[in-house]
């Protein structure tokens, strides 16, 4: 029996030994498998670092590519940006370098952008606006051309000297508008003033204006602004009262009409002139003596755009206007002569296939059409047979338009022989006339039909005392 469980407690342990040795190997197993864990673990966290480190290379690598980029790009603009500024001049500056601005100095320029204005205001230069690019100017220069900026001429205005384009000459309008009589009614403005130039924006001042009304037009008031014309939009306005002036307008105007005038001091040409048609052929000396008696007592001798604008009503003329006519264009320069002296206009209406235009040129001369080569008679029936009052129409409007052509477009016809009819206006309205004269013997009034302006004959009997009772 002891034997039998000293056999047992053998047994049991051997057993236990058993177990204790599969013990130990799970242990071992399970201690393997840990550190095969880790060691997974670990290169899995080697991967993800080194993934990061990529990452971030790849980013580095961007981003100095696109830095790279950029520097390039900066530095292409800054070597392409002076080349599209070669030709232009720098802008009015402090630096020590001496700029000479005479360069850059023309009489007549236009303006190749928006430019800003000045004014002087304390004896500085103050921005008040814009006058805007395309503009044609005339400059002069005073002592602040020495900063870089030059006066607009005939304007208390500056503009610096940069984007100027010289040009040869301008188109200058007329200023017969300074013998206008102001309307008793202002324009005002609020905050802003724009100025308007045939139709064009001219130039914007940054404060509100309050001028007097000197010609009405459709859409636009004529002001004098600096002594020049320049208009305002009239839903830019406000129209106000105002006492402007106490000068008498007149209501009706007399048109004179020459043909011939002779140098007086040329025997032939007195003797070519009287064959031709000795009633309507004056001496020089007499038409000086007409023309002497209109400039010593003030009267103002009108252009055809001025009688146009008073026959719409759109200004007041002065009450002692007269206009002075000559047609055909037969002795002319002796004309010339005495209007040029007495500094006085008159209009020519001229045949053209009497002489060129450029026969004429004068200061105190406009030139308009009397056909070109209609002015014969016998053509159509009654007075002295017009050719306008039935010709054919094509044969007609061929022969003004060459005239108009001749004549830069000229709007305003003179009748051959004072003779029209219906038809005839019918034909000069085709042909882009709006303003006819005729004959009749009376004043043009505000309103009077512009296709049958009458006119007062003047002739060799016609004396200073005639004269004197027709304008007056």
């Amino acid at each position: 029996m002891k034997e039998t469980k000293k056999k047992q407690l053998k047994n049991n342990k051997k057993g236990f030994d058993n177990q204790t040795v599969k013990s130990i190997k799970n242990k071992k197993g399970s201690t393997k498998v840990k550190d095969n864990k880790r060691e997974n673990k670990n290169i899995k966290s080697n991967n993800s670092k080194k993934n990061a480190r990529n990452f971030k290379l790849k980013k580095s690598v961007k981003i100095s590519i696109l830095l790279i980029f950029l520097i390039v790009l900066i530095s292409l603009i800054f070597l392409i940006i002076p080349k599209f500024n070669e030709k232009k001049s720098p802008e009015p500056n402090n630096q020590e370098t001496k700029i000479d601005y005479n360069e850059y100095f023309h009489e007549k320029v236009r303006l190749l952008k928006d430019k800003t204005l000045y004014q002087l205001k304390d004896n500085e230069l103050v921005s008040v606006g814009i006058i805007y690019q395309g503009t044609n100017l005339e400059l002069t220069t005073d002592e602040y051309q020495e900063q870089g900026y030059f006066r607009l001429k005939n304007f208390d205005y500056y503009i610096d000297y940069t984007d100027l384009e010289e040009i040869s000459s301008l188109q200058l309008n007329s200023n017969t508008y300074l013998n206008y009589i102001p309307f008793n009614e202002n324009v005002k403005t609020i905050d802003k003033t724009n100025f308007y130039l045939d139709n064009t924006l001219f130039y914007s001042l940054n404060e509100e204006v309050s001028l007097p009304i000197i010609i009405k037009e459709e859409n636009f008031y004529g002001v004098l602004y600096n002594n020049q014309l320049l208009y305002l939009k009239k839903d830019e306005v406000e129209v106000v009262e105002n006492e402007n002036t106490s000068l008498k307008s007149t209501d009706g105007i007399a048109v004179l009409t020459y043909h011939f005038v002779y140098d007086s001091t040329n025997p032939e040409e007195e003797k070519e002139c009287k064959d031709s048609n000795i009633t309507i052929c004056l001496s020089d000396e007499l038409f000086r003596d007409h023309l002497t008696y209109i400039k010593e007592n003030g009267f103002y001798t009108a252009t055809m755009e001025d009688l146009e604008l008073f026959i719409d009503g759109k200004i007041n003329l002065p009450e002692k206007t007269v206009v002075l006519t000559i047609d055909d264009g037969y002795f002319v320069s002796a004309a010339i002569k005495v209007l040029e002296e007495l500094d006085l206009h008159a209009t020519l209406f001229l045949i053209g296939s009497a002489g060129d235009p450029s026969d004429y040129q004068s200061p105190n001369l406009e030139i308009h059409s009397h056909s070109y080569s209609l002015h014969y008679t016998g053509a159509c029936p009654g007075g002295q047979g017009s050719p306008l009052k039935c010709l054919d129409k094509e044969k007609l409007l061929a022969d003004l338009k060459k005239s108009r052509e001749q004549l830069n477009g000229s709007t305003v016809f003179c009748y051959p022989f004072f003779e029209y009819n219906d038809y005839a206006i019918e034909v000069l309205k085709e042909a882009g006339f709006t303003m006819a004269f005729a004959g009749w013997r009376t004043k043009v009034r505000v309103g009077s039909n512009k296709y049958a302006l009458p006119r007062y004959g003047v002739i060799n009997t016609t004396w200073v005392s005639d004269i004197a009772q027709i304008i007056n």
